[in-house]
């Protein structure tokens, strides 16, 4: 896993109610929109690595799966509906780039 993509994990970790996971439409909106994001820029979006990455991050097990499905289904290039964007700076790729991992 790319320190971008661990970055882009942990922005969208701080950004997301973790006893809901996704169920808030902001919140998945949020990540919909940050893996586009990321396959745009050509990062590999691998479901067990993205799930594996937030369980240790204190995601729960169901909601952790269903990021790292949501990732993989975006990486391999399924059309998503992101609602109210832009939810992100429109240089976020570049500012996660260049934080440490």
């Amino acid at each position: 896993m790319t320190t971008l993509i661990k970055n882009a994990l942990k922005a969208i970790t701080n950004r997301t109610n973790l006893s809901t996971g996704l169920a808030h439409p902001n919140d998945m909106n949020a990540a919909k929109e940050m893996f586009v994001l990321l396959h745009q820029e050509g990062e590999k979006l691998d479901a067990n690595e993205i799930q594996t990455w937030a369980i240790q991050n204190k995601w729960q097990y169901d909601d952790a799966k269903e990021l790292g499905e949501l990732a993989d289904r975006i990486g391999k290039g399924s059309q998503v509906r992101i609602k109210n964007a832009p939810w992100w700076k429109k240089d976020i790729i570049s500012i996660l780039m260049n934080e440490d991992a």
